[in-house]
C-alpha cells in the first residue's frame, strides 16, 4: 500500500468522525473547515510515513497490519485530542495536559527534556513525523513487553502505553478498542485493485 492510499483511507475516516472547522473552545482550536481539512491531511499523511516506514515494525500482522497499525494511531489521537488545532500545533495552555507535560496529538509525556530518540517536546509538536514515531515506539515496546512477560492477551500493548502497565488502565483501554474495532468495520482498510488483463488486440 502506498503513502497516498493509505493517508487518503485514514483521512477519510477522520473527516467523517470529526468534521474539522466546528470547535469552539478554546479559541487556539477555531479554523475554517477548509484550513481543518488541509491540516488533517497533513496528518493523515505523516501517520501513514511513519507506519509504512520499512525500518519500523507493525503492531498487528497479516497483510493489514501496517494499516491497521495507522489506525490505531489515528484512534489513540482521536481520544487524545480530537485532532484539534490547539493540540496538534501547541497553541495556547490547554494544548498540553498533565500541566504541561504532554505533547502533540498522542499526548506524549516528555522526562528530562528529551525522548530516547532525542525528541524534544517542541520537536514533538513541530513535527507531526516526529510524533507519530515516538507514540508507535512506545506502543511497539509495549508489545514486546506484555509479550515476554505474557500478560494482559494479544492487546495489552494498549494498556502499556495508557498508564505503562500490562494490565491496567483497562477501562479507558477498552474505549480506545472499541473505536477502533468500529472504525474498523466502518471502514474497511481499502485492498489493492486487481491488475487488469491486456485486452485483445483488434484487427
Amino acid at each position: 500500500m502506498s503513502v497516498e492510499v493509505l493517508s487518503a483511507w485514514l483521512l477519510s475516516i477522520m473527516l467523517a468522525s470529526v468534521p474539522p472547522g466546528k470547535s469552539r473552545q478554546p479559541v487556539e482550536a477555531r479554523e475554517t473547515a477548509e484550513a481543518g481539512a488541509a491540516r488533517y491531511a497533513a496528518i493523515a499523511e505523516a501517520m501513514a510515513r511513519t507506519t509504512l516506514d520499512p525500518d519500523e515494525a507493525p503492531l498487528f500482522d497479516g497483510p493489514d497490519g501496517r494499516a491497521k497499525t495507522a489506525l490505531l494511531l489515528l484512534t489513540i489521537s482521536l481520544h487524545e485530542s480530537h485532532w484539534k488545532r490547539n493540540v496538534d500545533l501547541g497553541l495556547g495552555p490547554l494544548a498540553q495536559r498533565g500541566g504541561g507535560r504532554y505533547h502533540c496529538m498522542m499526548q506524549i509525556l516528555v522526562k528530562n527534556g528529551k525522548t530516547p530518540e532525542g525528541f524534544t517536546a517542541a520537536d514533538l509538536v513541530a513535527s507531526r513525523d516526529k510524533c507519530f514515531r515516538r507514540g508507535l515506539h512506545i506502543l511497539q515496546r509495549g508489545r514486546r513487553h506484555c509479550r515476554k512477560e505474557n500478560k494482559g492477551g494479544p492487546r495489552a500493548f494498549l494498556n502499556h502505553y495508557a498508564s505503562g502497565y500490562c494490565d491496567r488502565g483497562r477501562k479507558p483501554v477498552a474505549l480506545r478498542w472499541k473505536t477502533f474495532d468500529r472504525l474498523l468495520h466502518d471502514h474497511p482498510v481499502p485492498k489493492p485493485k486487481p491488475a487488469s488483463k491486456p485486452g485483445r488486440t483488434k484487427r
